[in-house]
């Protein structure tokens, strides 16, 4: 099973704030990417455990060889990758083998929305507790852990603190740094104040909720919004390792189909904590 941290409940302010989003557009993201993350409005949170890390390649590996599961990725078409041009899909590669060296304690990549609720199944079944992915609200109040900010630790960030492009277009005045060009350790870097690693960078994280264009007519109790669905997308939560830091903040949004797979997809799962 997963290592799992025990998020507090509590009370946030989900979004960003119109300074917030002016910083993004100036740090490169299009405005139709900001407007996804408003209006701000307050969400209650029950307390929850939540992955300390997201699942990486050698648990995924234990789930493919208990129940002989093949991934969209090697049932299909391959998974998608950047070649430097373009996003390219490619027929050899699927988690087994992504186009970079990864190790066992990386997180899993290619893997859609839907590979992802099939370990959650797994997981739950073998397990008997009840294992799912986090909600988007979740997912936001455990990377800010408390934070109102940009980032969990601040309004700037640095390649010593996340995995994501330090050679592209700076945010609020980060120093720009390295570009690793491939994933990294669950563990790397600083846990946040919830004890949760990479919440910002390294590889986006699917989450439970359908997408909608902004938070208009959303949840405030924390839970999956999965009803009146702009398109048949599902989100994507924390930025990448390919990413400028715009896309890292713990607001953005990010959405793609439930059977896409690409090398910087991943996922990390929650449990619902049963009363005694």
């Amino acid at each position: 099973c997963p290592e799992l941290v025990v998020l507090p409940g509590g009370t946030f302010t989900m979004g960003s704030s119109a300074a917030e989003q002016a910083l993004d557009n100036a740090g490169g993201l299009d405005k139709k990417i900001t407007d996804r993350e408003s209006p701000q409005h307050s969400v209650s949170i029950k307390s929850f455990a939540a992955g300390k890390y997201a699942v990486t390649k050698g648990e995924f590996a234990a789930f493919a060889k208990a129940t002989s599961y093949q991934t969209e990725a090697e049932k299909g078409d391959g998974c998608d990758g950047w070649t430097g041009s373009e996003w390219k899909k490619d027929k050899a590669f699927n988690w087994r083998n992504v186009g970079f060296k990864q190790a066992e304690g990386h997180p899993v990549v290619c893997v859609s929305w839907n590979d992802a609720q099939a370990y959650a199944r797994w997981i739950s079944l073998s397990s008997g507790k009840p294992y799912r992915l986090l909600s988007e609200a979740e997912r936001e109040y455990a990377a800010r852990s408390g934070s109102q900010t940009a980032f969990w630790w601040g309004k700037s960030i640095s390649t010593a603190q996340a995995n994501y492009d330090g050679t592209a277009t700076s945010y609020n005045g980060s120093a720009k740094g390295d570009w690793r060009k491939a994933t990294v350790a669950v563990n790397s870097f600083k846990a946040n104040s919830f004890g949760l690693y990479n919440v910002h960078g390294n590889v986006w994280e699917w989450v439970e909720d359908c997408f909608h264009d902004n938070y208009s007519g959303a949840p405030s109790d924390g839970s999956a919004w999965t009803t009146s669905c702009s398109g048949d997308y599902r989100v994507l939560r924390g930025g990448s390792w390919i990413d400028f830091p715009a896309y890292l903040r713990s607001a953005d949004r990010g959405r793609n189909s439930p059977d896409i797979r690409i090398f910087i997809y991943g996922f990390r799962l929650a449990r619902t904590l049963l009363a005694p």
